[in-house]
Parts: structure tokens; sequence; C-alpha cells
């Protein structure tokens, strides 16, 4: 088990008890009252006692129903009895043995121990403040935990750690999963703000995790569609709206390398260069445009405000149009 801040102090308090063989990455949160997901090994137990009395787990979220990330359940509750969160759409895929988990629950007294995600809620776990993003498309259920101090993503098998171009996203499961919510799901993900990107299996990412959630998004609609710009165009819009201008600008570039005169991401990217006050980048831009499309009126206001932007007001209000827009929008 390993103690997080050995990589980064903004990860104190926070353990990673490694996947081995058929089972997920595990991890654990406020001295051991917090975690996420059981794993699927004998002997993690062993582990966690070595550092926390696990007597006093609290909470145990599950990221989805799969039998990795779930099997270690029955050796924990020999030991303590944890509140169980999951999805309200995934309990019902899990089960020991073939009997089904809540019947396990009721047997043991437990059912108020149970309790049922949707998404939204928040809980803090000693310093760190944890929201849930209900993720579907993996399995029905899945979740995802960002942790807002420290923009910290627990991804469960939404994301893995991939180099750009690839994509080892687990894909969505033939009978509980589906690839359309998949791609929705990290859709929600891009507007948040992740350094740190703690995956369900594999190495974690101790910097700029958010480029690995945009490289899931991009590489699994770019296999499932055959507008090979969409993906990027809308990718940029999500994170524009969600004040990462710097981002949505990498993804218009990429839209141009796999079509430079694509006249939708030419006036974007202009307009995200003036938003980031980069005018002369701007105006290059939409010059590029209105060679081939003078009345483009996008392009042509484009330019108006990069060159407003420059102070060369009077060449602004010499375009064509330009200044009655203006008045318009006052």
């Amino acid at each position: 088990m390993i103690h997080l801040t050995e990589y980064d102090p903004r990860l104190e308090g926070i353990w990673w008890v490694q996947e081995t063989g058929m089972s997920s990455n595990v991890y654990v949160l406020d001295q051991g009252r917090t975690m996420i997901d059981a794993g699927n090994y004998y002997g993690l137990l062993h582990e966690l006692s070595d550092e926390f009395d696990i007597s006093l787990m609290e909470r145990l979220f599950l990221t989805h129903c799969h039998y990795d990330h779930i099997g270690g359940m029955g050796e924990l509750f020999d030991w303590c009895n944890p509140q169980v969160l999951a999805h309200r759409d995934t309990l019902g895929y899990i089960n020991f043995q073939g009997v089904p988990f809540m019947k396990i629950m009721e047997k043991a007294g437990r059912v108020d121990k149970v309790v049922l995600l949707r998404g939204g809620e928040k809980f803090e776990a000693g310093p760190h403040l944890l929201e849930v993003i209900a993720t579907p498309g993996h399995t029905g259920g899945d979740i995802c935990l960002y942790e807002h101090h420290n923009r910290i993503l627990f991804s469960g098998d939404m994301v893995f750690v991939s180099p750009p171009m690839e994509n080892y996203l687990a894909d969505a499961d033939q009978k509980l999963g589906d690839m359309k919510e998949l791609i929705a799901s990290l859709g929600r993900l891009l507007p948040y703000q992740v350094d740190f990107l703690l995956p369900g299996h594999g190495m974690p990412a101790f910097a700029d995790g958010g480029a690995y959630v945009l490289n899931a998004y991009l590489e699994t609609r770019k296999g499932k569609e055959e507008d090979a710009i969409k993906p990027y165009l809308d990718a940029a819009v999500i994170l524009g709206n969600a004040g990462q201008p710097t981002r949505a600008l990498e993804c218009y570039n990429m839209a141009l390398m796999a079509d430079p005169g694509n006249f939708e991401a030419l006036v974007y990217k202009g307009a995200t260069l003036t938003e980031l006050q980069h005018y002369d980048e701007a105006l290059e831009c939409f010059d590029k445009i209105l060679k081939f499309a003078p009345n483009l009126e996008e392009a042509v206001m484009g330019k108006g405000f990069a060159l407003l932007g420059l102070g060369r007001t009077e060449e602004a209000l010499s375009l064509p149009g330009f200044a009655a827009k203006l008045r318009q929008m006052r």
C-alpha cells in the first residue's frame, strides 16, 4: 500500500493499494474510514490493517458492479460494518455465488447500510470533499468521484492513463453497458478540472489528469463516428463553456490538423484566441477564412473584435456591416 503523498503533497491522506491478479486498484481516505472499491484479492485486509484500524471503516464506495471491484466485500464485512454506497442501477447486478447482494445484506441485518446514489451527492471524507458523478456506459451504474479541494478524479473503469492517440478505456460491457451512454458520460467528465487521475486499473496520473479524460473522450468517439472533426469540435465547445479556453483551443488545433481548411474550427479557434487576448493570432484565423469566404458574417465579426483588441478601431469599424452589427449588440 502506497501513501500517495510520496508523489505529491496534495495527495496527503490518500492511500493506494495497487491492483493484482483479478483485482482492481483500491483507494483509502480519511485514515481508513473511507474506501473506494473493494478489489478482489485475499490479503487486502492484511494490508489495510497494517496502517489503519479497519473496524472504524465508515464508508465503501463502489464505482460499478464488476467482480474485480467488489469481490473483496465478503472479507471486509467480517471485520467492519461500513455503509456501501453505489449507484442505484448497479446494486441489482451484484451477487456472490449467485446470491443477490441485497439478500445477503438483508440476512445480515445490514440493509440500512446500503446507500443508493443518483449522482450529484457530496460527501466529506476527512479533509476531502467527494462529489459523485453518474457515468453510465461501461456498465449501467458506473460512478466516478471528484475531489474538489485538490482536483482529483477517481475514475473507476471510465478513464485510464493512456498515451495520446491511444485508448486503454474499458469498452462497454456487452450485457450491462452502452457505448452511447459511455461517450455521453465521458463528455460529462470533461468540464471537471482534473490534476490527478486515480483510475480503477493501471498507474495513476500525477499531473494533467484532464488530458487523459479528453484523450479518452476523443479516441472513443473517433472509433465510432465517420466525421473525424466533430469529436474535437464538440469537446472544444464543452471545454469552452466550462471556462477552459486553453484546452478548447487545443481541440480546435487538433481539428485543424485533420482538416486545415475547416471554417467552423477556424472561426471558433479565432474566437477563442480573442478570448485569450491573442489578437494577432486570431486575426490570422479570420483573414484565412475571409480570403475564401469574404462575406462570412462570423469571420467578419470575429476579425472586427480582434482588431478592436489590437486598438485598430477605425479599421474594425470599416469592415462591411461590422459597425451596424455592433450597434445592434449594444
